[in-house]
């Protein structure tokens, strides 16, 4: 029997926790309490449990932590540095990462994706280096920090900022020296963090947060967000970039049930793992610690890619491609970039695919995909094989 598998889908929206949800909402409502009120403290000292100590500052999304993480550090014009100041970024990510440098009066360098895999490797990011570079922005890239350790030690040896964004891998960890697993978004000197829907930690619309090695920097961040408004007086000039208690009442409710979900997105990786090992598609790389925000394989050409997505939604699966053109194709920032091709983001674009991989799938559904990828696998490989090994049922 044909399923319909969504490639997300949301516990906010499943009984009986919608009900739960609605009642915690509702009591917030008639606290008349709005904005940054206990909900977000209650936040932020939990987040921060979950970062080592590291002082957190929840803002109005993703976006807003990125920019404020360059501003408060004083990377780019609008932050005390230069327009000249570069920042090293992944080419193969989303283009809010390259937004928030540039409105920070910063330059965007665009780094390459490691021949194999989606991540830059630390050679990437050495070569793309300039006298001008001030600061790296490291982005765990579908929930897999790898690499931090040894990108925050070149960072520390060359001076260089160290920004993680922590979008799609809060509660990941990587391991360090001594081989123990440290929390992604406690390597560098700022991390930012997305808590929309779809992310590890979701919110019921746009939410974001950011935190900082140094209080100071968390200081700073808290005025930035608010007009630079503290005791009844403007020190500074900032902007609006609030959270609201309606949000942080659902991230709070949310991370009560966090690890477990964390734990949830492992167990259904480990089997996609296992049971497509031996399909015509390259797997994602199986990191300890990796987060798995999402689960993304890449075809040898963009017409696999494609036919293997037509013939998923044939069957009910749905995919997404993550992403159709890195940062430096697109039209909007060709013009920081200039004509250098950067190959492997280029090809990850033409051959890349999300899978459907989030907590609430049953395990009945996570039966149902790997069949469906199996079949479509095959039938992609050779279309002559119509109706091999996996049937619907």
């Amino acid at each position: 029997m044909k399923k319909t598998i969504p490639l997300f889908r949301s516990a906010a929206a499943a009984e009986p926790m919608a009900a739960h949800l609605g009642k915690l909402c509702a009591d917030v409502l008639r606290s008349g309490i709005y904005i940054l009120g206990p909900q977000v403290r209650m936040l932020e000292a939990r987040l921060s449990g979950l970062l080592k100590g590291r002082e957190t500052v929840a803002v109005g999304s993703g976006s807003e932590a990125l920019l404020l993480a360059f501003k408060t550090l004083g990377i780019g014009s609008a932050g005390g540095g230069t327009a000249q100041d570069e920042v090293l970024l992944p080419s193969y990510t989303f283009v809010a990462c390259a937004e928030a440098v540039i409105v920070a009066g910063a330059r965007p360098v665009f780094v390459d994706s490691a021949a194999d895999d989606f991540l830059p490797s630390l050679a990437d990011f050495r070569q793309a280096r300039s006298p001008r570079t001030r600061a790296v922005l490291a982005v765990g890239l579908f929930g897999d920090p790898t690499g931090l350790p040894e990108l925050a030690a070149y960072c520390r040896g060359e001076q260089l900022h160290l920004i993680e964004d922590v979008a799609q891998c809060l509660g990941a960890g990587t391991g360090d020296a001594t081989g123990c697993l440290e929390p992604a978004g406690t390597w560098g000197d700022a991390t930012a963090m997305s808590f929309y829907p779809t992310k590890t930690l979701g919110a019921a619309g746009d939410a974001g947060a950011l935190a900082f090695r140094d209080p100071r920097h968390a200081q700073q961040a808290r005025l930035l967000r608010n007009h630079g408004w503290s005791d009844d007086r403007h020190h500074c000039l900032g902007h609006n970039s609030r959270m609201d208690e309606l949000q942080a009442c659902l991230l709070n409710a949310a991370l009560d049930g966090f690890h477990a979900a964390i734990t949830r997105r492992q167990a259904i990786a480990t089997r996609y793992l296992a049971a497509w090992s031996g399909c015509p598609m390259r797997l994602p790389r199986d990191a300890a610690g990796h987060a798995w925000n999402y689960f993304v394989v890449a075809l040898p050409e963009r017409r696999e890619r494609d036919r293997l997505a037509a013939r998923l939604a044939e069957s009910g699966v749905a995919t997404r491609i993550y992403y159709e053109q890195p940062l430096h194709r697109h039209e909007a920032l060709r013009a920081w970039h200039g004509t250098r091709a950067l190959p492997h983001s280029e090809k990850l674009a033409d051959c890349s695919l999300a899978l459907p991989l989030y907590p609430m799938l049953e395990d009945e559904e996570v039966e149902y995909v790997i069949r469906a990828v199996r079949q479509a696998a095959v039938e992609i490989a050779d279309p002559g094989l119509r109706g091999d090994p996996c049937d619907f049922s």
